[in-house]
């Protein structure tokens, strides 16, 4: 199901694999970030959210000022989320807000039980969340259908699969 309440986020949401997919849709103005994930993170509670593919290949490079907002508030409320997988979705040209991401998560005090991967594209983000289920076709043609076709694959790379499990 397409959830249009964020306008900062492009949102699906499929109840049966407790699958949320976001992806950023705020262009260059990064002044509601934190506004707009703070009703990401609520969306994600109230719909006991334990698998979530973040694409944030649009996202413009995250500031200093919300890396710490992200690291010392809204990373700690996601201790009360049942997560168990994640996926980031950033291109290889992205390699900022990679870095910044990953230095939030090892710096963060925070015990995640979710196991949190960095994947290039979306599609393979959604292979390995869904774990190759029947219901992934439907769920890439409600996306496709709601904000377009992804772009293309790059051909011959392969995903790096980091190993980042915090528990």
């Amino acid at each position: 199901m397409i959830i249009n309440q964020i306008k900062e986020f492009n949102v699906q949401h499929d109840e049966a694999l407790h699958l949320l997919r976001v992806e950023w849709a705020g262009g260059r103005d990064m002044s509601r970030l934190r506004q707009a994930l703070r009703q990401l993170q609520q969306l994600a509670i109230r719909l006991h959210i334990t698998h979530v593919l973040l694409g944030l290949d649009s996202l413009p490079d995250i500031s200093a000022y919300d890396q710490i907002w992200l690291g010392t508030h809204w990373l700690p409320r996601l201790q009360q989320m049942p997560l168990q997988q994640a996926v980031v979705v950033l291109s290889s040209k992205q390699v900022y807000n990679q870095h910044a991401i990953e230095t939030m998560l090892m710096m963060s005090k925070i015990n995640f039980n979710s196991d949190i991967q960095f994947f290039t594209q979306a599609l393979a983000g959604m292979h390995w969340l869904t774990d190759g289920s029947a219901r992934l076709p439907a769920l890439l043609a409600e996306w496709v259908a709601a904000y377009g076709p992804a772009l293309p694959p790059l051909r011959g790379l392969s995903e790096p699969r980091a190993m980042y499990r915090h528990s």
